[in-house]
């Protein structure tokens, strides 16, 4: 277990005084000689295996803070009791951050009570009463944590007694975790309230004061409750969000090493929307979710890729690449497109060879953490705005033709 602090780096005032927020920033750990740099992502992990890849075929430009939602692990209490440590039962000595839900698995309505609340895995709901949820914290023993929350706020049906609900259950989830001093790992506090502006803003003026009371103990907020987690977020409108996330990075100002996240697959194009709102950290689920469907990430991030024909995007289990003799990407240096074809790829789906999606993951993991490489080098080159401008082109250019 590592004691995590987070810290904003300034950046040139004519990145600082356009429309967007965009930062820098570091994360440090008391007890691993390592600082991470942010915005970034992390490498997203389901029950202490990173989907399709084994740790030593881990590209090395992947950020090493382990995201292992909680809800993968629920099984496993009662094999942790025994372990010290998830870390020791899994061999991990990278930081860990171990939120509530599950970027990739959708939620239901009707999984909070005033006592409990509800993770959902690929198994069904899995029922977390404050007690339970303590004790699996301390069994797994994360870097940082999410403390339990509501959250059960669907767009359409939420009223104004189920945000109160919302706000007063996730207020006393929180507090107990707060309150309890055996637990030692850092917080990530859920703001919740729906995308009901009044609401969320009652609730962060409720819980300013434990921000205030624990700052050594709390690392950043997460913006919950604007989705219902899974699939479908991929395609948020994250611009419907701004004057929201906006209010509450006001109310937060005067707490300058406030860490700011969002569940969410994080599709690039919305990535440098994320990035332009001040978020600092986002999930690494969406690696995992393109690379099951067997998608390709080919959008140039630097400049020194060569324009492609690719697009954005693209299926590898499509009929044109039986034959294609070029790397999935051309210029890019993973393992995957310095070793094979796109082809052999194919040939490798059609006959379902594992292979194949530990080969597009390696990739994926490369593109994607080479992008906020990038994301990062263009904020301290102050080419910011060039640089968003060539990505969001990009994808602008894949919807077009989508559609």
């Amino acid at each position: 277990m590592a004691t995590m602090s987070f810290k904003t780096i300034s950046l040139s005032s004519s990145i600082a005084t356009t429309a967007n927020t965009a930062r820098l920033g570091e994360l440090a750990f008391s007890t691993i000689p390592k600082i991470i740099e942010t915005p970034a992502a992390m490498l997203y992990v389901r029950s202490g295996v990173v989907p399709d890849v084994t740790y030593d075929l881990i590209p090395d430009n992947v950020t090493r803070l382990f995201e292992i939602p909680l809800g993968s692990l629920v099984d496993s209490m009662k094999n942790l009791e025994h372990t010290g440590s998830y870390g020791s039962f899994a061999r991990i000595t990278d930081p860990i951050y171990c939120p509530f839900h599950d970027s990739l698995v959708e939620l239901r309505p009707g999984g909070s009570g005033n006592m409990y609340s509800s993770v959902w895995t690929k198994a069904g709901r899995q029922e977390l009463n404050i007690d339970r949820f303590k004790k699996l914290i301390k069994l797994i023993q994360p870097s940082v944590y999410e403390p339990m929350f509501d959250g059960d706020t669907p767009i359409d049906k939420t009223t104004e007694k189920r945000l109160v609900k919302d706000r007063e259950r996730s207020r006393r989830f929180l507090e107990s975790s707060l309150g309890d001093k055996t637990i030692l790992s850092n917080t990530i506090i859920a703001l919740v309230g729906g995308q009901d502006k009044r609401h969320r803003q009652i609730y962060l003026n409720d819980i300013l004061s434990h921000i205030s009371n624990n700052e050594n103990n709390i690392l950043g907020v997460s913006f919950e409750g604007f989705h219902s987690y899974g699939p479908s977020t991929e395609n948020i409108d994250l611009n419907s969000l701004k004057p929201i996330i906006e209010e509450t990075q006001t109310k937060l100002v005067d707490y300058k090493n406030i860490l700011f996240t969002m569940p969410l697959l994080w599709r690039p194009d919305n990535v440098i929307h994320g990035v332009d709102l001040g978020l600092d950290l986002f999930s690494g689920a969406y690696v995992a979710h393109i690379s099951d469907r067997l998608i390709i990430l080919s959008f140039r991030y630097n400049d020194r890729m060569s324009s492609n024909t690719l697009g954005a995007e693209y299926n590898i289990n499509s009929k044109q690449y039986a034959n294609g003799k070029q790397s999935l990407v051309v210029d890019c240096d993973c393992y995957t497109c310095k070793n094979y074809t796109q082809a052999y790829v194919y040939h490798l789906i059609q006959t379902k060879e594992l292979l194949s999606r530990t080969l597009i993951t390696i990739h994926n993991l490369y593109h994607y953490h080479g992008f906020f490489q990038q994301i990062r080098e263009n904020l301290k080159a102050n080419t910011w705005n060039d640089y968003r401008i060539m990505i969001l082109k990009q994808y602008a250019i894949e919807q077009e033709q989508k559609e």
